[in-house]
Order: structure tokens, then sequence, then C-alpha cells
């Protein structure tokens, strides 16, 4: 006997179940998925970390948000209208996204300082002559210059408005022209390097980043660039891709200076004024050389150093933003 088959009434009532059972998993997945404000909230630490790097180097975020309201408000042509710059929302409470933001800040910088710490001293090691007495990762205390530095030797005072040599191109300092090869140093170029691109790139040569056609054998000259390469694939963003860095700023070179001259230092643990020497104004002192010249020709003289500093960091990968 065989079975009768479904009336016109079953199927639609099958129908309509699939249809519910449908809609049902849907709404399931939706609730399943975090909300695009909590991914939001969950990426604000990691947004954080472009804070110290190329923004400020000290100030907390809640701070710059109200000293930024209090330029909006001073710039507003009546009361009205600088009550309605206020937040458009008044009962969003921005001190989680503020505190998350300080978070990522701080440990973005807590990484660089402990990172370099070890390689700095691995990068001097290299150095021809060798340093004597050798300089150890772990122990910072008690090496040349640092210690005459550290027990206030009259003649090894160094303050936060002094160049110290190592933003000096091969270390010398010419005191006829001061500005030539500053900011070019060797130590330097690595430290931004290390920090921005990657720890592995600090160690290549500048001139590799800008290939000579002429070097280059037939088969190569036609191929695309993606297949020029001798190293490994990459496989990961660095850190200036994920800050769409595509060009050297100048907070960047003041940030790698500060975090240099804290690894090149005896101190063990960052401070923001370390005796006599404040991080803070050092980086100030090195956004104002590069953000504000006294003149147009100091002017022209930046740009041509951040040109310089885009080919060493950069070659041609971003030329069309230099």
């Amino acid at each position: 006997m065989s079975d009768s088959p479904p009336s016109c009434a079953d199927e639609t009532q099958i129908l309509s179940l699939k249809r519910c059972i449908a809609l049902l998993e849907e709404q399931n997945t939706e609730l399943r998925m975090p909300t695009a404000s909590e991914k939001t909230i969950k990426n604000h630490a990691l947004e954080g970390r472009v804070i110290r790097r190329l923004v400020c180097l000290t100030e907390r975020v809640d701070d710059i948000v109200a000293e930024f309201d209090r330029r909006v408000a001073l710039g507003a042509s009546n009361i009205s209208e600088a009550d309605a710059l206020e937040s458009s929302n008044p009962t969003f409470e921005p001190v989680e996204l503020y505190s998350k933001l300080n978070c990522g800040a701080d440990a973005a910088r807590a990484d660089d300082t402990t990172s370099l710490k070890f390689i700095v001293a691995v990068w001097l090691m290299q150095m021809v002559p060798t340093p004597n007495p050798s300089i150890q990762c772990r122990d910072k205390y008690g090496h040349g210059v640092r210690e005459a530095i550290r027990s206030y030797h009259p003649d090894y005072r160094v303050t936060s408005y002094s160049w110290p040599s190592f933003l000096y191109k091969d270390g010398q300092y010419d005191a006829t022209n001061p500005t030539k090869g500053f900011l070019k140093d060797e130590l330097l170029v690595k430290a931004v390097k290390h920090i921005f691109t990657s720890p592995s790139s600090a160690e290549e040569d500048p001139e590799t980043l800008q290939p000579d056609a002429s070097t280059e054998t037939p088969s190569q000259v036609h191929l695309p660039k993606r297949r020029r390469t001798t190293g490994e694939r990459r496989t990961r963003c660095d850190v200036a891709g994920l800050l769409q860095m595509k060009s050297v700023q100048p907070r960047a070179l003041a940030y790698a200076a500060v975090q240099l001259h804290f690894a090149l230092s005896s101190a063990s643990a960052w401070r923001i004024i370390d005796d006599d020497f404040d991080h803070n104004e050092f980086y100030h002192n090195i956004v104002d050389y590069l953000e504000l010249p006294s003149s147009p020709d100091a002017a022209k003289d930046v740009e041509n150093l951040l040109l310089w500093w885009n080919c060493q960091v950069f070659g041609r990968r971003n030329v069309s933003h230099y």
C-alpha cells in the first residue's frame, strides 16, 4: 500500500516551517556575533598603540581631547555654537574608551623600550672598534661615559636641550655647520626601522631598498616587483603598515630618538625625567625643529632631511607619498 502524496496545505505548512527555521538560525547567528560597538571597543587598545609613536610621548588621551575641545570652543562665534560643538550624544561616557587607548599607547612604548634595550647593545657590540668594556644587554650601569653622566661630572652634564652625538652622522658634530649630519646617524636609522618596519629591516643596507636596474639580469627586468625579492615572503603587516604610515613623520623620528636615548642611558626603568634629562622636553625640541623651522632655508633643509629618511626607511615602496 503506497503513501498518499502530501496535500497542498501540507506543503505550504512545511515551507512555512522551513522559513521559520531559517529565520531563527539567522537570528541566532546574529546574536552570537559581537556587535559593531563591541568590536570597536576591543580594537581601541590596538588603535591606542599609534598615540605614543606618532602623536605625543606622554599626554593622556582624555587630556588631548579636552584640549581639543577647549580650542574648538575658543573658535566658536557664540555660546550656543560652543554648546553645539560638544558631543552629540550626551549619554556617551568615554571613560572606558580613553582607558583602553591609554593602555594601548603605554603598552606600545613599553614594548619598544624593552626590545631596543637589548638590540641596541647588540648593535654597539658590532661596531668597530668593539666597545671596551663590553656592553651587556641586561646590565646598563657603569659603562664609560654613562657612568660619568650618572655621577654628575661637570664635563658630562647632558640635558634635554643638548643634541647627543648619536643624532649626528658618525657621531660627528660640526661647530661651523650645526645642522650637518643632524638626525642622520646609522644607529638612529636602525632604531626607526626596528620600531616601524621590522627588526630584520634594521639590518638591511638602505641601498638594497633602491635597486639599480642596470645590475638586474634580463630575466629580472620584466618580472613583477613581487617576484624580484630574494628574501622570505612577508606574511605579516609591519607597524608602519598597521599605522597606514606611508612616509617618515617628524614625531616618529622624535619618538625613536627618545627611545634610543633611553636605550643608551644607564637608566634601568622608564622615567619621563631621568635626573637632569627630561625625555618629554627632548621629544618636543626635536618635534619643534622639524615642524616649526625658523626660516625658509631651514624649512627646505627639513624637507630634504625627511626625503632622505623616506629613502632610508621605505626606499621606493611609497615614493608617491614623499
